[in-house]
């Protein structure tokens, strides 16, 4: 047995195994991953026809063609970038919020603020949005809460609107964010807040000269998961939104479904997975110049 594992421990330093061992991951990537990305493209580069999805075995541009000078599909797409960037940002905002009100909170006030979480996160996004129409509409608590207040005197348009649409994508986003600021958060540590705070820094200045340049990473990994999550959004500006608010994704699940044009939808995919790809390339440049993690 020893000189059996002595050999298998000698071909694993040699590298004559780890191609093995690193084969399960490649074929699951490769089946997952890549193997429905080409297909994609595939179908993206076929004619258009009327009489089918696509024309098997052809080959043509047409499909790009068509997304690039269609307004309505031109439109789509900026607005979801438009939509996304707006998700973002207020999603940065929140979630830090958030995570600070756990890294600062202890014992079961912490446990809860994560439970709430970790509950959202477990919650299907259905679910999500039906309490989001529930709570929002306007005969809902909100804005039976403000009417009462007498503030305003009829209901505000937080559904079936663009704001219905942001906040249902945000009740979507926000959980992951928060996850992804306070795993940061938590490896700083509380006593050089207590220190800048003795040093004469108020409370604000002390959060933002050093709590904030600590969760850099955090926030970078926030926002890419608030925008990559946003530029595909379907469910929230379908059910939460109104015929406005048409984003890429409603308008691949038209071309799909009304129009049956597969290779227009897969153009326009592969033009939203492109988007996904730049940010993503954007933000492991950022994190590799911030060194990825809390350092310094």
């Amino acid at each position: 047995m020893s000189v059996t594992a002595a050999g298998l421990r000698d071909r694993l330093q040699n590298g004559e195994l780890r191609g093995l061992l690193v084969a399960p991951i490649v074929l699951f990537d490769l089946l997952v991953f890549v193997v429905p990305f080409g297909y994609l493209l595939r179908i993206s580069l076929t004619e258009r026809t009327q009489r089918g999805a696509f024309v098997e075995g052809s080959w043509s541009l047409e499909a790009f063609q068509y997304v690039l000078s269609t307004p309505t599909l031109i439109d789509s797409f900026l607005f979801t970038l438009w939509f996304a960037a707006g998700v973002t940002a207020l999603s940065l905002g929140i979630s830090l919020l958030y995570a600070y009100a756990i890294w600062r909170a202890a014992g079961g006030l912490r446990v809860a603020l994560l439970g709430g979480v970790l509950v959202s996160m477990l919650t299907a996004i259905v679910v999500k949005l039906f309490a989001v129409q529930q709570l929002f509409a306007p005969n809902g608590v909100i804005n039976q809460g403000v009417l009462a207040t007498g503030v305003i005197q009829e209901p505000l348009a937080l559904i079936n609107s663009a704001a219905g649409a942001v906040i249902g994508q945000l009740y979507i986003v926000v959980p992951y964010s928060v996850l992804a600021i306070y795993s940061v958060l938590s490896s700083v540590d509380e006593s050089l807040l207590d220190a800048a705070r003795d040093l004469g820094a108020g409370r604000l200045r002390a959060v933002v000269e050093v709590i904030i340049p600590h969760t850099i990473p955090g926030l970078i990994v926030a926002g890419v998961i608030s925008f990559t999550w946003s530029v595909g959004s379907f469910a929230a500006p379908l059910l939460a939104g109104s015929s406005a608010e048409r984003t890429t994704g409603i308008a691949i699940s038209d071309l799909l479904q009304q129009n049956f044009d597969w290779a227009a939808a897969a153009a326009m995919g592969l033009l939203v997975a492109t988007t996904v790809f730049v940010a993503l390339a954007v933000t492991y440049g950022l994190l590799s110049y911030t060194g990825g993690g809390t350092d310094g």
